[in-house]
Order: structure tokens, then C-alpha cells, then sequence
């Protein structure tokens, strides 16, 4: 069980830093710092939201018919820590859990894409050391919020 978390941490920072950096992108740029904190913390948890139930089994959190849904559902339950509009917290958050979520598992280990159609797991494996694109994106992040600091 423990080397089985520890395996999953270079694939499980990935997902929370590209969560991070999307959100931040979508809903950050304006905020002050600790609120731009507590934004990007947001995102980076979001992506998991797509991976608790493929831990009991159910796949449809990484299909692209369900994202909306569930895009709409979170929307609604961050109406308060987001200000945008409705329907521009339900794009930046399907945003978040299209590519933070299901592009990159599409990419490494692949995804149900279409079910309930198919059960079929699509995968084009690119992604097959996480190390590079950690760092890439952590250090993008850095960059936009020490850049942020001097606004």
C-alpha cells in the first residue's frame, strides 16, 4: 500500500500543479496574494475531485460526458470563493479538470474518455517521466505570482 502512494506522488503533483497554474490563470491575474493562494490551492485539489471515485471503481468522473456535470456541480459549490460569473467559473473549472485531470491521465496512463459507450481505456502515453514537466510547471507558477507581487 505504501509503495503504491509513493508511486503515485510524481503523477499525483503533476495533476495538482496543472490544476494550479490553470485556475490561476482563469481566476488568479486579478486577486490579491493570499487569495490568489487560496485559489490556486483550490485548483490543485480540484483535479483529485475526478480520481476519488476511480479509487472504488467507478470511471465515469474521467469521461468527457460527465465533465460538464461535474464542472457545473463544483461551479456552484465555489460560488463564494470565486466571484466570476456562473458560466465563467463552469468553463475555467471544466478547464481545470479537462486538461489537470483527463488530458494528462490521457497522456500518461490514459482515461475512459467515452463511457458509458465504451469501456475502452484511450491512451497516447507521452508522458512517461513527470519529472520534467513538474518542474516546468512549478516554476511557471512561481513566476506568475512573484511577477503578481510587484502589480
Amino acid at each position: 500500500m505504501l509503495q503504491m502512494i509513493i508511486d503515485h506522488i510524481p503523477s499525483s503533483l503533476l495533476h495538482a500543479l496543472a490544476g494550479a497554474l490553470i485556475i490561476d490563470i482563469f481566476f488568479g491575474s486579478k486577486l490579491p496574494v493570499k487569495r490568489r493562494l487560496s485559489i490556486i490551492l483550490l485548483g490543485s485539489l480540484l483535479v483529485f475531485i475526478l480520481d476519488i471515485p476511480k479509487l472504488f471503481g467507478f470511471i465515469f468522473t474521467h469521461s468527457l460526458f460527465f465533465v460538464p456535470f461535474i464542472g457545473a456541480g463544483i461551479a456552484l459549490l465555489t460560488r463564494k470563493m470565486i466571484t466570476e460569473s456562473f458560466i465563467m467559473q463552469w468553463i475555467g473549472i471544466m478547464c481545470v479538470l479537462l486538461i489537470g485531470g483527463i488530458l494528462i491521465d490521457f497522456l500518461g496512463n490514459g482515461a475512459h474518455l467515452f463511457f458509458p459507450i465504451t469501456d475502452r481505456n484511450f491512451s497516447y502515453s507521452i508522458v512517461t517521466r513527470e519529472f520534467w514537466p513538474i518542474l516546468i510547471l512549478g516554476f511557471i507558477i512561481v513566476i506568475r505570482l512573484i511577477t503578481s507581487r510587484n502589480k
